[in-house]
């Protein structure tokens, strides 16, 4: 009984310090952000890509980072006019998506 009563409070402290989901996504998603900044646009997808497997109840770095994955695809499409066009006018779209959303 001293032994459960002894346990009790370390499983309490360990569940109340297990991290929050959407603050580890959107921490995923500053990183992402940098390697963007940095012109590193196939890594920036790769972090996002691991942060929607990884958080997937991150709802809010989810959909923040729809439009910055449309970005690093629009900078990685360089080159290539019909996937250019088509993720410029996924974008704008995204974009209008999350206004009428707020």
């Amino acid at each position: 009984m001293k032994r459960v009563l002894f346990l009790i409070p370390i499983i309490l402290i360990a569940c109340a310090s297990k991290p929050d989901p959407e603050q580890q996504g959107q921490q995923k998603l500053g990183e992402a952000r940098q390697l963007y900044a940095a012109g590193n646009y196939s890594a920036a997808r790769d972090t996002i890509l691991s942060m929607r497997q990884n958080f997937p109840t991150a709802i809010e770095a989810r959909r923040q980072a729809i439009l910055l994955m449309d970005s690093v695809e629009l900078q990685l499409a360089q080159g290539d006019t019909l996937k250019t066009e088509f993720y410029r006018r996924k974008l704008a779209f995204d974009k209008e998506g999350l206004k009428n959303k707020e």
